[in-house]
């Protein structure tokens, strides 16, 4: 459940471990209203974000984000050449750069011997694939971000009606336009995934009937001001798009796809007004905040006439410098343009802990109501010793699979690599090979849950990871043509990453997935193994290469094509890449 769309500031002085965050992510501007220098103090997370799932208790965390070293993210060179850019580190002792501007350009064949994944028909074929992509950080007194973006073209040998360009990408740029008082920020995103539950988050392990593409992009200028250390006030305005379509309008294309038959393309615009007053370090213990947000949906079916507003007063009180109790209450009114319409009109409350047992970890934890229903929160991410970290997350939301896509830009800022991390923990947000079936049009109770425990050694790192999604309909867009189906899917994964050398290295994942998927007109389980392991050598400066091995295995269920399976398949992909970075 989305337990609170705004962020409690908490006084600096009770905050054990206070520090800057990267654009966009929780941070609180200094006592007396002056922001670090090459720092402006970002919109409170949540706050002028539709559906923003923050909650209270994530300022000032002093929770850093992930390392932009960590040789198991996306970006770096141990990782495989699907993720998006290139590892943009400079030379060993090399000062900071105010500007960063790192081009690459990837070109990988596979060989794919069941590129639809099913039990009958095989069909294979050779992949080409050439990814161009474009890192930029920027730091300096004026703005601050990373932007990471590769938009990809494939190439299939035998199977033309499967060629086709995508769009991955992820950044975030805060602009100070009058220091300490009027700030822009952007944020966007654009990634692909398949619509059928139980698949490898990896284009070339599916067809393109199966994928959508998902792009979300919001600008919000907001300004800021500090009455001493007594309070201080936000107010601003934020226009959000998102639009999730059938990739290269392949969706269905040569293939008698069921569940891309019930997809509809989906977008929406969204215009967000919001007031926030929050309590300084004046107060000592005791932290309050009163906020005030509406947002207007503009778009066809769901969004016709939707809306999201709130009131909402929360407050902490620390019990101690690692303890502090939360309380919220205030009022909701929401309408999504569903047969019948869903509407909620009442008030909403919760009540928790912030747990901050070192400068490293953070937890909150919440039981309250929101959205119409009863539901539990948390977020947390616990450092044991100098090597592991453990970390867990669940909510409940009303949402579609358009709205979380907006509620995921609002809810994660990016790391040195322009990776997406937690905004509160600063965990990487990374998908899991096990989803739930993808469908546009429904409005959902979802409720998703993951745990994970990761090691760290100076040439290790090892995660282990249990992801649990379930979506329940609430209702469907008038005129929509998709079935409401009720999903459940379940993932458990195992990474490993090892540098063999300075200059190579060896990732290997393991995951086992089950799905079941219900409704009037279809009922069906599935299961799912996937198993790769990758090595990646850096051949001269600037050019790195990389070899890999992917298993699939899938017994009945939905195939990735979106058909009914009638049988076990299997999937072998072998890849191999170069990428050149300038």
């Amino acid at each position: 459940m989305l337990f609170a769309a705004f962020l409690l500031a908490f006084p600096a002085s009770a905050q054990p471990g206070s520090s800057s965050s990267s654009p966009g992510a929780p941070s609180s501007p200094s006592p007396g209203g002056t922001a670090t220098p090459g720092q402006a103090p970002p919109a409170p997370a949540g706050i002028g974000q539709p559906g923003g799932t923050q909650g209270f208790g994530g300022l000032g965390s002093g929770v850093p984000p992930t390392a932009a070293d960590s040789r198991s993210r996306p970006g770096t060179v141990g990782f495989p050449f699907g993720s998006v850019g290139a590892s943009p580190a400079g030379e060993p002792g090399e000062p900071p750069r105010a500007w960063r501007i790192v081009p690459s350009i990837g070109v990988t064949q596979s060989y794919n011997d069941n590129i639809f994944f099913t039990p009958r028909n095989r069909r294979d074929d050779f992949i080409t694939t050439i990814t161009p992509a474009l890192f930029l950080s920027v730091d300096t007194a004026r703005l601050q971000g990373t932007l990471n973006y590769a938009p990809g073209f494939s190439y299939y040998a035998n199977t033309s009606d499967q060629n086709a360009i995508t769009l991955n990408g992820n950044g975030q740029l805060l602009g100070t336009i009058v220091p300490d008082f009027f700030f822009i920020q952007a944020r966007g995103s654009s990634f692909v995934q398949p619509i059928s539950g139980n698949t490898p988050q990896t284009e070339d392990s599916t067809g393109q009937g199966n994928l959508v593409q998902t792009t979300t992009f919001s600008i919000s200028p907001y300004i800021t001001y500090r009455f001493g250390g007594t309070a201080s006030a936000y107010a601003g305005y934020v226009y959000s798009y998102v639009d999730q379509s059938a990739a290269s309008g392949n969706v269905g294309s040569n293939q008698q796809n069921f569940l891309a038959s019930q997809f509809d393309s989906s977008k929406y615009d969204s215009h967000q007004g919001f007031v926030v007053f929050r309590t300084g370090e004046d107060f000592g213990r005791f932290a309050g905040q009163a906020s005030l947000s509406g947002t207007t949906y503009v778009g066809e079916g769901l969004y016709d006439g939707a809306y999201r507003n709130i009131a909402l007063l929360e407050t902490r009180y620390a019990i101690t410098q690692g303890i502090a109790a939360l309380v919220e209450f205030g009022y909701q009114r929401e309408r999504f343009n569903t047969l019948p319409v869903t509407e909620v009109d009442e008030p909403v409350w919760a009540f928790g802990v912030r747990l901050t047992p070192d400068p490293d970890s953070l937890v909150i934890a919440k039981y309250g109501r929101r959205d119409g229903f009863d539901s539990f929160y948390l977020n947390g991410n616990v450092a044991v010793g100098v090597r592991t970290q453990v970390a867990a997350t669940y909510q409940e939301t009303l949402t579609t699979s358009a709205l979380a896509a907006g509620d995921l830009l609002s809810t994660t800022t990016v790391d040195a690599l322009g990776n997406p991390v937690d905004a509160q923990t600063g965990v990487p947000v990374l998908p899991s090979l096990a989803v739930t079936n993808l469908a546009t049009g429904v409005l959902y109770r979802r409720k998703v849950s993951s745990a994970s425990v990761s090691q760290t050694w100076p040439r290790d790192t090892v995660r282990l990871a249990l992801n649990y999604y379930e979506n329940t309909p609430i209702g469907a867009a008038v005129g929509s043509r998709a079935t409401q189906l009720t999903s459940e899917s379940t993932s458990l994964g195992l990474t490993w990453s090892h540098d063999l050398t300075p200059r190579a290295s060896l990732i290997t994942y393991g995951e086992y997935g089950i799905t079941s998927t219900s409704g009037r007109t279809l009922n069906t389980e599935g299961t799912t193994i996937n198993l790769g392991i990758t090595l990646t050598q850096e051949l001269a400066p600037g050019l790195a290469g990389s070899l890999s091995y992917r298993f699939g295995w899938r017994d009945d269920g939905l195939t990735n094509t979106g058909q009914l399976s009638d049988g076990t398949a299997t999937q072998n992909v072998i890849t191999a890449g170069l990428r050149q970075t300038f």
